[in-house]
């Protein structure tokens, strides 16, 4: 069989503003999110070429770890990319090298993993010359969380990465879920892009492990479930306001999904994201969402008073008082995940 020598580059955005998060749950059952997918992401570069030794290779560099793999051996530390090369291993006879990059810090809470494992999965069907749908794409991602890893995993980071853009994403039963792909004007895109800001805040969270605080509260809570209904519905409203360019309502949405995250689990929003959510109030900022599944670390996406001054003042007082809080510039991104193929000479 003739190995093409290719060079395959997959990019996937990450979400951000996930109203309606935590409702994308098993122990939810059924959900409504609204989200936001941005750049910068996450990308994937594999170089395909015939093996030239007795058994094919593949080697892996992680590059936000400084570290480079030969699969599986030395990868005992990367699970998820372990899970997907499993998943979705090269054809016979071909040797590949995978290079991994995010562009935010592991563990920012805006679905990185998610959109590596989407990434590489694209990349790696890609090696066959298959090009498998969003909807399929973010399934199998979810599938190698939950399913052979067995971690606690919602299902919008992997739609967001797969299908970029605003998501109206309906769960009927998980993980069964319904994506509506919301239309936003030029001007609301330009407006977001102006006026959001992602702070890190300095240190990873587990995404796993905060879901299971959570489940645990839900075990042993009969009324729990009744703290789920106000993300739903929010999330819902989220969806029209934005596609109406209303970013005042969006805003407040984002800041009422915030406290319905706190009364879901005090420990979900961190003693740095009260003293942000204070000097943004102070800055006429519109709105603030805690990223994800939240707890200590992670990110904040505030959605900044559309005066450029404001913003830029509020910016400078939060790395004036929050010195180990990192603020990155995200852009709005219409696509998800994108794969561009680069032939090379046919080796046998």
């Amino acid at each position: 069989m003739s190995i093409p020598r290719q060079h395959i580059i997959a990019h996937a955005p990450v979400r951000i503003c996930d109203l309606g998060g935590w409702t994308d749950t098993w122990f939810a059952g059924h959900g409504r999110i609204c989200s936001l997918a941005v750049a910068p992401g996450v990308t994937v570069e594999i170089t395909m070429a015939a093996s030239t030794t007795p058994t094919d290779t593949i080697t892996v560099e992680a590059v936000n770890y400084g570290r480079t793999m030969r699969y599986p051996d030395d990868m005992n530390e990367h699970p998820l990319l372990v899970a997907a090369i499993a998943e979705l291993p090269p054809p016979i006879g071909a040797t590949l090298t995978i290079r991994v990059a995010a562009q935010l810090p592991p563990g920012c809470a805006t679905g990185t993993s998610a959109a590596v494992a989407v990434a590489l999965l694209a990349g790696l069907a890609a090696c066959h010359g298959n090009h498998p749908s969003a909807g399929e794409l973010a399934r199998l991602a979810h599938q190698l969380e939950t399913d052979r890893l067995g971690l606690q995993s919602g299902i919008q980071d992997q739609i967001g990465a797969a299908y970029g853009g605003c998501n109206d994403i309906t769960m009927s039963a998980y993980p069964t879920a319904t994506v509506h792909s919301l239309r936003l004007s030029s001007q609301t895109v330009a407006q977001l892009n102006q006026q959001m800001v992602l702070f890190y805040l300095g240190k990873p969270h587990i995404s796993s492990a905060i879901h299971q605080q959570v489940i645990t509260r839900f075990e042993s809570t009969p009324t729990a479930q009744q703290l789920l209904d106000p993300l739903r519905q929010i999330a819902s409203a989220g969806g029209h306001a934005i596609a109406n360019g209303d970013l005042v309502t969006f805003g407040l949405l984002m800041r009422q999904n915030t406290e319905a995250q706190r009364a879901l689990h005090p420990m979900l929003i961190s003693a740095d994201v009260d003293d942000i959510i204070t000097l943004a109030t102070q800055h006429d900022a519109l709105g603030w969402k805690v990223n994800g599944a939240g707890g200590d670390g992670g990110s904040l996406a505030v959605l900044c008073s559309a005066s450029q001054s404001q913003r830029d003042a509020f910016v400078a007082v939060v790395q004036q008082h929050l010195p180990h809080v990192k603020a990155i510039p995200v852009q709005f991104s219409p696509n998800g995940v994108q794969v561009s193929i680069h032939p090379k000479e046919q080796l046998r």
